[in-house]
């Protein structure tokens, strides 16, 4: 018998075929990046929006515990009548009798499902002295145990730049006076207003504070009815500006809970302080790396997101508490 050849033939990609399937692959490749990068951005975004949210609600919660009081943006450690020294010009005030407790960011752990964490703070308040490191009115951020110091709150991280796993998890020990131990880090920032400081109101001190946060005492900060700008048009926590690099490094980035350092876990808005356009700028603003805005929660807690593009004196009087001007159409 003849031997039966078989009908089938052997076909391969010619090396030009090969190129147009590579080529082919390429683009869908370059089409599909895109996408999944905008949807992972949506996710992100979606999720700050969740943890603002979280930290408006909070907010409220804590000022129906505290008879209206919102929580200081830190907390001043010292006698009754410092106060007084502190609202008077001529005063020579710091004078180094005074010592800083945490900030704003510790009195919300318990609101936040983070009460274990909250226990390990200690936040008594001693008027007549003898308590604690320091000058003995209370334990300020770098006496406190190292387990709350480090604490991480992982709702205090915003996914589009960043996760609680992050290096460097801790912020870098600041070394000056008074130290800044090593502490867990955060993406958002108490408004303090448009001064570029947190102290009580007075007219004739510079770098007051006049938003919704303010240095306190004895875990109180200004009252609601203070913001007389309407809750709707008043910003209260928003997304703090990092300098590409500064991971965990003062003055952008230091310890959230580090109320001697507070501009780490505070921002100001508004003419001297617009929104950061850049991941790279050096400045201390509220930014994010959110493409077109930052993410705000205002102070009745809706979640609204900012635009770059803002006018910087539209964005002052957001930032301000009780200017009484009217705040023309933004969004």
């Amino acid at each position: 018998m003849g031997s039966i050849r078989s009908s089938r033939q052997r076909y391969a990609f010619t090396l030009v075929e090969l190129l147009v399937v590579i080529a082919i692959i390429a683009i869908l490749i370059g089409l599909l990046l895109p996408a999944v990068q905008q949807v992972r951005e949506a996710a992100a975004r979606t999720q700050s929006t969740n943890n603002l949210k979280q930290m408006g609600v909070a907010c409220h919660n804590y000022m129906h515990v505290n008879a209206g009081f919102l929580p200081p943006s830190r907390m001043l450690l010292s006698y009754p009548s410092e106060l007084g020294e502190l609202l008077k010009p001529s005063a020579e005030e710091p004078d180094n009798d005074e010592d800083v407790g945490p900030t704003w960011a510790v009195f919300l752990l318990p609101y936040l499902e983070q009460e274990n964490l909250f226990a390990l703070w200690d936040l008594t308040y001693h008027p007549t002295g003898g308590y604690g490191g320091g000058n003995g009115y209370g334990v300020p951020y770098h006496k406190q145990v190292v387990e709350a110091q480090q604490g991480i709150v992982p709702s205090y991280y915003c996914p589009s730049r960043r996760g609680p796993d992050t290096a460097p998890v801790l912020s870098v020990a600041i070394t000056s006076n008074p130290p800044g131990p090593p502490g867990a880090l955060g993406d958002y920032a108490a408004s303090i207003g448009t001064t570029g400081g947190d102290n009580w109101v007075e007219a004739t001190r510079d770098a007051i504070s006049n938003g919704c946060f303010e240095l306190g005492i004895n875990g109180k900060g200004i009252h609601f009815k203070e913001i007389r700008d309407g809750t709707s048009n008043t910003l209260m926590i928003g997304e703090k500006h990092v300098q590409a690099g500064m991971f965990g490094k003062a003055n952008n980035d230091c310890s959230i809970y580090d109320g001697a350092h507070f501009l780490c876990s505070t921002r100001s808005a508004g003419t001297s302080y617009p929104l950061a356009a850049s991941i790279n700028e050096a400045n201390w603003k509220f930014g994010s790396n959110h493409p077109g805005g930052v993410l705000f929660v205002f102070a009745d807690g809706s979640v609204r997101l900012v635009p770059r593009s803002i006018d910087p004196a539209v964005l002052e009087l957001l930032a301000h508490r009780a200017d009484r001007q009217v705040i023309p159409a933004w969004e």
